[in-house]
């Protein structure tokens, strides 16, 4: 039951993709202050599950292979889920859209981004949290980002979040923005 300004959410997955350094973990950070949420991300599962990752191919199907179950799991509990991940190509981003058309469940992408030259100055630093990410990484997936294949909100996060966030806000609350 809704009291006058209390909105409840939809059911929805959020998808937040970008490269390592864009700055996905910092944006659900930010949204966490004004959205609760399901925070699945990738880099607490990897460290999680693998004491020293080496980023395989069989490495990362078990990581999402988790991050999958949590998600489906938040889900079917009601909860909004949300995926802190690269998520760079299709193919990564197959198994979420797929979770969320079967969980009746709108999906929200998001596209984190910023200029080559500020990803490389936040990588250069040690990393608060969980991404081990470095330049080098970064650049080995630098030319790995395929558009979503559904409309997606991109933020450039050298700017402030609060614009994307009050559309994400607005999405999730199911009002046209």
């Amino acid at each position: 039951m809704s009291n006058g300004n209390f909105i409840p959410p939809n059911h929805a997955l959020i998808l937040l993709s970008g490269l390592p350094g864009a700055g996905k973990t910092t944006f659900a950070r930010a949204l966490a202050g004004v959205l609760s949420f399901e925070h699945i991300e990738s880099d607490a599962i990897r460290r999680e599950m693998i004491a020293h990752p080496v980023y395989t191919s069989a490495e990362n199907a078990a990581v999402f292979a988790r991050a999958e179950a949590l998600a489906a799991s938040a889900l079917r509990a009601g909860r909004i889920a949300l995926l802190d991940s690269t998520a760079l190509t299709n193919r990564d981003r197959k198994r979420f859209v797929r979770l969320a058309a079967s969980a009746e469940a709108q999906l929200i992408g998001l596209r984190l981004t910023a200029p080559d030259e500020v990803i490389r100055a936040r990588l250069a630093h040690p990393r608060e949290g969980f991404s081990q990410a470095t330049v080098a990484i970064y650049e080995r997936m630098r030319a790995r980002p395929e558009p979503f294949p559904v409309p997606a909100i991109v933020v450039d996060t050298r700017f402030s979040l609060q614009p994307a966030i009050d559309l994400l806000l607005r999405l999730v609350h199911d009002q046209p923005p």
